[in-house]
């Protein structure tokens, strides 16, 4: 049975959790102070330390709630799809819908993404990786699918991958400055820009 001193620790957290996204989304890393998050908060130093040692673990949190929560969306998303370019679409879609709901989040994920692709000095921790890795493994197989089925051109997997993370990105960037086309106009976009490059010919 969750106490109710338990369930008040929980609640601090997501507040924090919520209030830190925020600040990490809108300014760099080494700018975003625990000070500005406590404000943000409406906590004190001494509560927001009591949940989180360091500026570093409270960003991998950030980062690892945000990326499992996008894990479990994509599992739903993608059950019961065996189309290739269905399962992209879906996955366009939930970005799309993630971005939609928290538009701070997905700059800073796709920021530490790249780095840890490029291997340019990511911040995340371990654990942070393998979940990126995990989603990166996903996205790799179903274009591999794609290519072998003839839906998609035969070319370089990782290229391929690449090519649709960028189609999407591109597509949230417009849909950041107007939100008002939803969330279908922005994945159809996306896919026309993938498939106009990446379709195999007829």
């Amino acid at each position: 049975m969750t106490t109710r001193r338990a369930r008040e620790r929980e609640l601090r957290r997501q507040v924090i959790l919520e209030a830190a996204e925020r600040i990490f989304g809108s300014r760099p890393y080494h700018e975003a102070t625990m000070q500005a998050i406590a404000a943000a908060s409406e906590l004190g130093m001494q509560g927001l330390y009591d949940q989180f040692p360091s500026k570093q673990a409270l960003y991998e949190e950030v980062i690892v709630v945000r990326a499992r929560g996008y894990q479990r969306r994509m599992d739903q998303a993608l059950a019961g799809l065996d189309e290739p370019v269905e399962q992209l679409a879906a996955i366009a879609r939930v970005r799309a819908e993630l971005f939609a709901e928290a538009p701070a989040f997905l700059p800073v994920f796709l920021a530490e993404k790249i780095r840890l692709e490029w291997e340019t000095g990511s911040r995340m921790s371990r654990r942070i990786r393998r979940v990126m890795r995990e989603e990166r493994a996903r996205l790799l197989s179903i274009v591999e699918d794609g290519i072998s089925r003839g839906m998609l051109r035969e070319e370089d997997a990782g290229f391929l991958a690449n090519l649709f993370t960028d189609a999407v990105t591109a597509s949230l960037h417009l849909f950041k400055k107007h939100p008002e086309e939803g969330i279908k106009a922005c994945t159809d976009r996306a896919m026309q820009a993938f498939l106009n490059g990446a379709a195999a010919s007829s």
